[in-house]
Protein backbone atom coordinates (compact mmCIF):
# COMPACT_ATOMS: atom_id res chain seq x y z
CA UNK A 1 0.00 0.00 0.00
CA UNK A 2 1.30 3.44 -0.95
CA UNK A 3 0.46 6.65 0.88
CA UNK A 4 1.60 9.67 -1.17
CA UNK A 5 -0.85 12.11 -2.73
CA UNK A 6 0.45 11.68 -6.26
CA UNK A 7 2.18 8.26 -6.08
CA UNK A 8 5.55 9.79 -5.17
CA UNK A 9 6.43 6.84 -2.93
CA UNK A 10 5.29 4.34 -5.58
CA UNK A 11 7.49 5.96 -8.21
CA UNK A 12 10.53 5.99 -5.94
CA UNK A 13 10.03 2.39 -4.90
CA UNK A 14 9.54 1.09 -8.43
CA UNK A 15 12.15 3.18 -10.26
CA UNK A 16 14.78 4.28 -7.75
CA UNK A 17 15.02 2.39 -4.46
CA UNK A 18 13.55 -0.95 -5.65
CA UNK A 19 13.13 -2.60 -2.26
CA UNK A 20 16.29 -1.11 -0.72
CA UNK A 21 16.29 -1.93 2.99
CA UNK A 22 17.29 0.08 6.06
CA UNK A 23 17.46 3.42 4.30
CA UNK A 24 17.25 6.84 5.90
CA UNK A 25 14.80 9.62 5.06
CA UNK A 26 14.10 13.16 6.15
CA UNK A 27 10.49 14.29 5.83
CA UNK A 28 10.13 18.09 6.02
CA UNK A 29 6.46 18.92 6.44
CA UNK A 30 5.51 15.45 7.64
CA UNK A 31 2.16 16.58 9.06
CA UNK A 32 0.70 13.70 11.14
CA UNK A 33 2.96 11.10 9.53
CA UNK A 34 0.09 9.19 7.93
CA UNK A 35 -2.05 11.43 5.72
CA UNK A 36 -0.75 11.60 2.11
CA UNK A 37 2.74 10.96 3.43
CA UNK A 38 5.82 10.37 1.24
CA UNK A 39 7.99 8.37 3.65
CA UNK A 40 5.59 6.08 5.54
CA UNK A 41 5.77 3.36 2.87
CA UNK A 42 9.54 3.03 3.25
CA UNK A 43 9.35 2.80 7.03
CA UNK A 44 6.55 0.22 7.03
CA UNK A 45 7.74 -1.96 4.16
CA UNK A 46 11.50 -1.52 3.82
CA UNK A 47 12.59 -0.97 7.43
CA UNK A 48 13.72 2.61 6.86
CA UNK A 49 13.99 5.14 9.63
CA UNK A 50 14.43 8.88 9.62
CA UNK A 51 13.56 12.34 10.82
CA UNK A 52 10.09 13.86 10.57
CA UNK A 53 9.66 17.63 10.95
CA UNK A 54 6.31 19.28 11.72
CA UNK A 55 5.93 22.83 13.13
CA UNK A 56 2.26 22.82 14.26
CA UNK A 57 2.26 21.56 17.85
CA UNK A 58 -1.16 19.85 17.82
CA UNK A 59 -0.31 18.04 14.59
CA UNK A 60 3.16 17.21 15.89
CA UNK A 61 1.64 15.53 18.95
CA UNK A 62 -0.26 13.20 16.60
CA UNK A 63 2.88 12.62 14.53
CA UNK A 64 4.74 11.39 17.61
CA UNK A 65 2.01 8.81 18.23
CA UNK A 66 1.81 7.73 14.58
CA UNK A 67 5.57 7.48 13.90
CA UNK A 68 7.17 6.57 17.27
CA UNK A 69 10.21 4.87 15.76
CA UNK A 70 11.43 8.05 14.05
CA UNK A 71 13.12 11.19 15.30
CA UNK A 72 10.26 13.70 15.37
CA UNK A 73 11.01 17.42 15.58
CA UNK A 74 8.57 20.23 16.36
CA UNK A 75 9.94 23.12 14.28
CA UNK A 76 9.99 24.55 10.78
CA UNK A 77 13.02 24.29 8.51
CA UNK A 78 14.33 27.53 7.05
CA UNK A 79 17.63 29.11 6.10
CA UNK A 80 18.21 30.45 9.60
CA UNK A 81 17.96 29.20 13.18
CA UNK A 82 15.51 31.18 15.22
CA UNK A 83 11.81 31.99 14.99
CA UNK A 84 9.38 33.06 12.28
CA UNK A 85 5.73 33.88 11.64
CA UNK A 86 3.74 30.95 10.34
CA UNK A 87 0.31 30.60 8.71
CA UNK A 88 -1.43 27.97 10.84
CA UNK A 89 -4.65 26.79 9.22
CA UNK A 90 -7.54 24.77 10.60
CA UNK A 91 -9.64 21.98 9.17
CA UNK A 92 -9.60 21.44 5.42
CA UNK A 93 -6.71 23.84 4.81
CA UNK A 94 -4.49 22.62 7.65
CA UNK A 95 -2.03 21.03 5.21
CA UNK A 96 -1.65 24.38 3.40
CA UNK A 97 0.05 25.87 6.45
CA UNK A 98 3.49 27.39 5.94
CA UNK A 99 6.04 30.09 6.72
CA UNK A 100 4.42 33.49 6.16
CA UNK A 101 7.28 35.27 4.40
CA UNK A 102 7.74 32.47 1.85
CA UNK A 103 4.10 32.26 0.79
CA UNK A 104 3.63 33.03 -2.90
CA UNK A 105 0.73 35.44 -3.56
CA UNK A 106 -0.91 32.83 -5.79
CA UNK A 107 -0.71 30.27 -3.02
CA UNK A 108 -2.06 32.72 -0.47
CA UNK A 109 -5.05 33.50 -2.72
CA UNK A 110 -5.72 29.77 -3.02
CA UNK A 111 -5.63 29.51 0.78
CA UNK A 112 -8.11 32.38 1.16
CA UNK A 113 -10.47 30.85 -1.39
CA UNK A 114 -10.38 27.42 0.23
CA UNK A 115 -10.83 28.92 3.68
CA UNK A 116 -13.95 30.64 2.43
CA UNK A 117 -15.29 27.51 0.71
CA UNK A 118 -14.72 25.24 3.70
CA UNK A 119 -15.24 27.71 6.55
CA UNK A 120 -11.63 27.44 7.77
CA UNK A 121 -9.47 29.89 9.68
CA UNK A 122 -5.85 30.99 9.29
CA UNK A 123 -3.98 32.20 12.37
CA UNK A 124 -0.50 33.71 12.34
CA UNK A 125 1.63 32.06 15.00
CA UNK A 126 5.34 32.06 15.89
CA UNK A 127 7.27 28.83 15.32
CA UNK A 128 10.85 27.78 15.96
CA UNK A 129 13.05 27.43 12.87
CA UNK A 130 16.18 25.39 12.26
CA UNK A 131 18.43 25.04 9.28
CA UNK A 132 18.60 21.52 7.91
CA UNK A 133 22.36 21.74 8.42
CA UNK A 134 21.73 22.30 12.13
CA UNK A 135 19.37 19.32 12.38
CA UNK A 136 21.80 17.03 10.58
CA UNK A 137 24.70 18.13 12.76
CA UNK A 138 22.68 17.67 15.96
CA UNK A 139 21.90 14.07 15.00
CA UNK A 140 25.23 13.23 13.35
CA UNK A 141 23.66 12.51 9.97
CA UNK A 142 26.00 12.49 6.97
CA UNK A 143 24.02 10.38 4.47
CA UNK A 144 20.33 10.68 3.56
CA UNK A 145 18.74 8.43 0.97
CA UNK A 146 15.57 10.47 0.45
CA UNK A 147 14.79 14.05 1.41
CA UNK A 148 11.09 14.89 1.03
CA UNK A 149 10.16 18.59 1.16
CA UNK A 150 6.52 19.70 1.31
CA UNK A 151 6.46 23.14 2.91
CA UNK A 152 4.04 25.26 0.87
CA UNK A 153 6.51 27.67 -0.69
CA UNK A 154 9.57 27.42 1.56
CA UNK A 155 11.20 24.64 -0.48
CA UNK A 156 14.13 26.77 -1.64
CA UNK A 157 14.76 28.02 1.90
CA UNK A 158 15.01 24.40 3.08
CA UNK A 159 17.42 23.46 0.29
CA UNK A 160 19.61 26.52 0.81
CA UNK A 161 19.91 25.54 4.49
CA UNK A 162 21.75 22.30 3.57
CA UNK A 163 25.53 22.13 3.82
CA UNK A 164 26.24 19.86 0.87
CA UNK A 165 29.88 19.56 1.97
CA UNK A 166 28.91 17.60 5.09
CA UNK A 167 25.97 15.45 3.91
CA UNK A 168 25.34 13.28 0.86
CA UNK A 169 21.70 13.09 -0.21
CA UNK A 170 20.79 10.56 -2.89
CA UNK A 171 17.34 11.86 -3.87
CA UNK A 172 15.65 15.19 -3.18
CA UNK A 173 11.96 15.57 -3.84
CA UNK A 174 10.22 18.92 -3.50
CA UNK A 175 6.71 20.12 -4.24
CA UNK A 176 6.37 21.82 -7.62
CA UNK A 177 4.04 24.61 -6.56
CA UNK A 178 4.64 26.84 -9.59
CA UNK A 179 6.98 26.24 -12.52
CA UNK A 180 8.56 29.69 -12.28
CA UNK A 181 9.45 29.28 -8.61
CA UNK A 182 10.85 25.78 -9.21
CA UNK A 183 13.33 26.92 -11.89
CA UNK A 184 15.85 28.53 -9.49
CA UNK A 185 15.66 25.49 -7.20
CA UNK A 186 16.43 23.17 -10.11
CA UNK A 187 19.36 25.33 -11.21
CA UNK A 188 20.72 25.49 -7.68
CA UNK A 189 20.62 21.70 -7.34
CA UNK A 190 22.09 21.17 -10.78
CA UNK A 191 25.09 23.16 -9.55
CA UNK A 192 25.30 20.67 -6.68
CA UNK A 193 25.53 17.75 -9.18
CA UNK A 194 21.87 16.76 -9.18
CA UNK A 195 19.83 15.86 -12.25
CA UNK A 196 16.07 15.69 -12.73
CA UNK A 197 14.53 12.23 -12.59
CA UNK A 198 10.91 13.26 -13.11
CA UNK A 199 8.81 16.40 -12.87
CA UNK A 200 5.16 16.04 -11.86
CA UNK A 201 3.40 17.35 -8.76
CA UNK A 202 6.80 16.86 -7.13
CA UNK A 203 10.19 17.28 -8.76
CA UNK A 204 12.66 14.50 -8.03
CA UNK A 205 16.38 15.09 -8.47
CA UNK A 206 19.12 12.53 -7.90
CA UNK A 207 22.82 13.06 -7.26
CA UNK A 208 24.98 12.09 -10.21
CA UNK A 209 27.13 9.92 -7.95
CA UNK A 210 24.25 8.14 -6.20
CA UNK A 211 24.34 4.35 -6.34
CA UNK A 212 20.62 4.52 -7.14
CA UNK A 213 21.18 6.43 -10.36
CA UNK A 214 20.64 4.33 -13.45
CA UNK A 215 20.62 6.08 -16.79
CA UNK A 216 17.83 3.89 -18.10
CA UNK A 217 15.53 5.34 -15.45
CA UNK A 218 16.29 8.99 -16.14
Amino acid sequence: MFYSQDNQDKFLEQHIFKGYKNGFFIDIGAHNGLTINNTLYFEKNNEWTGINVEPIKTVFDTLVVNRPNCINLNCAVSNSDGETEFYCNTGHTEMLSGIKNTFDDRHYNRLLNENKQHNCITNVIKVKTKKLETILNEHNISHVNYLSIDVEGAEFEVIKSINFDTVFIDVIGFENNFDDTSIPIIKFLENKNYVIVIKTQDIFMIHKESVFRQDNNM
